[in-house]
């Protein structure tokens, strides 16, 4: 049965491709050993929606959007430490 918009399918067709890409790129890479947070972004990183990505890992999309969050909750803790060093260095070299 074909379909009626070959632009369709080329995009149904290049969706699984690059899904597939997703999860072989995933098999090869360090993250693959890691914990759920590391892999979910991993996959996320590639540009996969959260319901690609639960798919691969066997969870639920709602589970990767929260372990999205708390990544970047982490990171913005991490960035918020690094500017209260460099400004406590500053102090210390003006005086």
């Amino acid at each position: 049965m074909a379909s009626d918009n070959p632009a369709s399918e080329i995009e149904k067709i290049g969706t699984v491709i690059a899904r597939s890409l997703a999860f072989l790129c995933l098999q090869n890479a360090p993250a693959k050993d890691g914990t759920l947070l590391e892999r979910v972004q991993f996959l996320s990183g590639l540009g996969l929606p959260y319901s690609d990505v639960a798919g691969m890992l066997g969870t639920t999309p709602e589970s990767v959007r929260v372990q999205v969050s708390k990544a970047k909750g982490k990171k913005r803790g991490k960035e918020t430490k690094d500017k209260g060093k460099s400004k406590s260095r500053n102090k210390r070299r003006t005086r």
